[in-house]
């Protein structure tokens, strides 16, 4: 028993334990990572625009708007849940529901612009609206796209 505990020290003290810079690097970006941050809701909220507008310029840059592949490799790349809400959709949350409602009401009044919304204690909404031009000069509300974030991607997303 000694024997062995002997060869197993002679084994640990044997193997160096540097680390390559890459190494070091890596492992530091992990440990802020990890690090427990205070965000402020306002905070909070311009993140989730920051974030939510870099995901959406990404989906419209390049026609990628139908490329599912795309889509799936950008959600799984970002960590968030990427969907197309469109009016009539009976499928969607209330919340989703309710800014489709309003989205699709207000197209003719207003400016339509994006938007972020509470869906549960630890996911944000980031909706960015989709309009048509018609021939007479107006736009039309044809759906939008919905980005749903966990609030743990939008804080990592946040940079000092």
């Amino acid at each position: 028993m000694t024997r062995s505990l002997f060869v197993l020290c002679v084994l640990l003290t044997a193997c160096g334990g540097t680390l390559s810079d890459e190494q070091r690097k890596k492992m530091r970006e992990n440990m802020e990572a990890g690090e427990l941050r205070k965000v402020t809701d306002a905070e909070l909220t311009d993140a989730a625009f920051s974030f939510g507008r870099t995901i959406a310029a990404a989906v419209e840059s390049g026609g990628k708007l139908n490329d599912q592949t795309f889509l799936d490799s950008l959600q799984h790349a970002m960590g968030v849940n990427i969907q197309w809400l469109e009016p009539g959709d009976t499928m969607l949350a209330q919340v989703e529901q309710q800014i489709i409602a309003a989205y699709t009401s207000g197209s003719e009044v207003v400016n339509l612009t994006d938007n972020v919304q509470n869906l549960h204690n630890d996911t944000l909404l980031y909706t960015k609206p989709v309009l048509r031009d018609l021939p007479d000069g107006t736009t039309e509300f044809t759906s939008a796209l919905g980005i749903r974030m966990p609030v743990r991607s939008v804080i990592l997303s946040i940079k000092d």
